[in-house]
This record gives structure tokens, C-alpha cells and sequence, in this order.
């Protein structure tokens, strides 16, 4: 293991697989909740398949911004420039750092959900105060390389990211498009038993192998689909939230479908629910201090 740079708002570490290097170097990058290490998402995968790996971590909350293009390429590609093939990987917010910072290693990026979230244009308010201090990445060095983006385009916010951000820069970009596998697409293949799979083959030989994705009978996908059908049709949404949480406890889904049935009006069947999580002690089934706040004020008592 050998440190690359550190800073009070990055770290980025090599791991070498064996005494030898690899053929393949792969970049990985921690997601939102992440904070400085010297290892993280991605690194023990790399290093299973035999390869090495640089791990790239930023100071919580700060989603990268305190890493600047430059300070990456310099501490990155004097190592990079060694390998035959490099790629660079992450999700959501690391999936984002694989696309804004692989272009200027020549990498092949592979991002799953890729996410800015405090990038202005999708006005979310939690990350209003959060600085962005990346070019945009139309004026990033682009990649020579075909990405490759695993996403949900039922979630509005990724489908949005990947239209207006990514594809103007790629518009050849290569996706892998997963029908209500939701924002966490890696969690849904890997309950699926597909994510090592998947992510191999695309690592190892730049290919997507043919799977069905996780769809009917995973809690994932009704889950999902439920949390979709909830303005069009609450009822359907209703159906779907219930086949999930019969599949796997959520407490995301439970609150989806507390707020569900009292959008139906189905208040009885709402505070029965709400009362048989509070004896069970069920921390999935536990609300949301904002759900809290909307089912007391329908009348519930919570």
C-alpha cells in the first residue's frame, strides 16, 4: 500500500495485487457517506480479481470538491500511464467522480448511478450549501473510451444527471438500464446474485453479459415500482409496497407505505399498521421524524 497524495479534503492510496503489476488498474471512489481512508468502495473487489487498485477518498460532505482535476492527474496518472488498461469505478457520488475524473487518464469509466447531488440544476435543498467547485463536465478532458452507466430511469433525479450531464459529453455512452431497481442499482444485482457478474465481465473484458434484471418477486423492484405508482396510482402503489415488505423488512418502504394509505385514506388500516410496529419494537417499521409529522397530522396517533 502506498500513499499517492493527502490532503485535509482527499486521500489516494495504491494497493498492488501482488509483487508483480497487474495488466488492469482500477480507480475506485467512495460514495456520499465515505469520509478519508486509505481504502473503500471497491478496493477488495479489485484486488480479488487480481488487479491493482487505487482507492480515492474525500472528506465527508464535501462530495469531491475539495479535490481539483489537476491534484488528481498528478498524483493518479504517473502510476495509471503504466497500465494497458485502466478503469476507473464508483457509485452515485463515486460513480460521478469515475466520469468527472477518468477522462484525463484516458480511462474506461464505469459508473452506476452516477450523482452529483449538491450540482445546482437538480435543486435539491438538503445541498443548496454545498459548494460545487468542479468544472462542468463538457469542459473536463472526455475519456477516448466508451463509459458505461448502470442506472434506474425511473428515478427522475439519475435519468435527469445521466441526460443532461453525461450524455452531451457521450453521446455514444453505453448503458445498462435496470427498470425499478432504484438509486442503489449495485444492491438490487447483488441480491439478484448478479453483481459480481456484471461488474466483472465489464472490468475484465470491457463487455456486458446477457442477464435478466432484478424485476417481479424481489423487494427491490416492487418496492420501487410502488414508490413510482404513488402519484398516478396509489392503490397499485399500495399492492406493491406490501409485496415488498413481504419480501424483505425496509423501513424506507414502510414509510412509503404509511404515507400511501393515507393518501388513499385508508386511515384505519394506516394506524392499525403504526400500532403494530410500535409493540413489536420493529426498528423497520419505525417513521420517519418527517412521516411522524404528516400521519399526525392526518389524525393518526403516532
Amino acid at each position: 500500500m502506498r500513499t499517492l497524495a493527502r490532503h485535509g479534503d482527499y486521500e489516494i492510496t495504491l494497493h498492488e495485487s501482488g509483487a508483480q503489476p497487474s495488466d488492469k488498474l482500477v480507480v475506485t471512489f467512495g460514495g456520499q457517506p465515505s469520509d478519508l481512508a486509505q481504502s473503500g468502495f471497491g478496493t477488495s473487489f479489485a484486488l480479488s480479481l487480481g488487479y491493482d487498485t487505487i482507492h480515492v477518498a474525500q472528506r465527508f460532505g464535501t462530495q469531491y470538491q475539495g479535490l481539483p482535476l489537476e491534484a488528481f492527474h498528478a498524483a493518479v496518472h504517473p502510476v495509471s500511464r503504466g497500465y494497458a488498461d485502466v478503469i476507473t469505478y464508483g457509485s452515485s457520488l463515486g460513480g460521478y467522480a469515475a466520469l468527472y475524473y477518468g477522462g484525463c487518464i484516458e480511462a474506461r469509466c464505469l459508473a452506476a448511478a452516477p450523482m452529483l447531488p449538491a450540482w445546482k440544476p437538480l435543486q435539491l435543498p438538503a445541498y443548496r450549501d454545498v459548494a460545487v467547485t468542479h468544472r462542468a463536465l463538457g469542459e473536463c478532458p472526455a475519456s477516448g473510451r466508451t463509459p458505461t452507466v448502470l442506472y434506474d430511469p425511473h428515478v427522475s433525479a439519475d435519468l435527469y444527471l445521466v441526460e443532461t450531464m453525461v450524455r452531451p459529453v457521450y453521446p455514444d455512452l453505453r448503458e445498462i438500464r435496470l427498470p425499478f431497481a432504484g438509486h442503489k442499482v449495485l444492491v438490487a444485482l447483488s441480491q439478484a446474485r448478479l453483481l459480481r457478474p456484471v461488474i466483472e465481465t465489464l472490468i475484465r473484458e470491457d463487455r456486458v453479459i446477457d442477464f435478466d434484471p432484478p424485476a417481479e418477486g424481489t423487494a427491490i423492484f416492487h418496492g420501487e415500482k410502488g414508490g413510482h405508482l404513488m402519484k398516478s396510482d396509489p392503490a397499485a402503489a399500495k399492492a406493491e409496497l406490501l409485496m415488498s415488505l413481504g419480501l424483505r423488512p425496509s423501513k424506507r418502504i414502510y414509510n412509503h407505505l404509511i404515507q400511501c394509505m393515507i393518501k388513499l385514506g385508508d386511515l384505519d388500516s394506516a394506524q392499525a399498521m403504526i400500532d403494530h410496529a410500535k409493540a413489536s419494537g420493529d426498528k423497520n417499521r419505525a417513521l420517519f421524524p418527517a412521516r411522524a409529522k404528516s400521519a399526525a397530522e392526518a389524525g393518526l396517533r403516532v
